[in-house]
């Protein structure tokens, strides 16, 4: 009887372990819906046609375009970093960026990922361009974006990583 209790709670631990480095090595398995974009110079009012602009934070820069048809958004662009980000660390550990699909109060209806670097790579080595044909979903009126990643310094191993992100709050 008492094995019997030690191997269910081993299955049992194995699998919350299993499921716990699943979802963090997943970068979609977090989303952005509900939360609520309050500043109004990092939203982009979704027009007809080709567009095209400059998304920026103190930390990282967007130079998108897109085209806006009446059920799909082609997006293209390029991410970098900006200021002292861009010359004070050498290494990216991780980043993501995702689109954010805003309605008419700035809450964020799907947020699909656009740009993802999961290895530790040069900041000057990689470009860091993204092109997807993504389907608007229905009461999109703008659009934002939102990122996470860490940063290092000179090397790989023993440097603490620095944290950049940018997420509108929750409600």
């Amino acid at each position: 009887m008492r094995c019997q209790n030690y191997r269910h709670t081993f299955t049992v631990s194995c699998i919350v372990i299993a499921a716990s480095i699943f979802s963090a090595c997943s970068p979609r398995m977090y989303t952005y819906n509900g939360a609520v974009e309050i500043r109004k110079d990092l939203m982009i009012q979704l027009d007809q046609g080709r567009q095209q602009g400059v998304w920026k934070t103190n930390e990282l820069s967007i130079t998108y375009k897109y085209q806006m048809t009446p059920a799909s958004l082609k997006l293209e662009g390029n991410t970098e970093l900006v200021g002292g980000f861009a010359i004070g660390f050498s290494w990216i550990r991780r980043l993501t960026v995702y689109l954010l699909f805003l309605d008419k109060q700035g809450i964020v209806i799907e947020s699909p990922l656009v740009y993802y670097a999961g290895d530790i790579r040069a900041v000057d080595m990689i470009p860091m361009d993204f092109e997807k044909n993504i389907l608007v979903p229905e009461g999109a009126c703008a659009i934002s974006f939102a990122y996470d990643g860490e940063l290092t310094g000179t090397g790989t191993e023993d440097i603490t990583p620095y944290s950049i992100w940018h997420t509108p709050p929750r409600p």
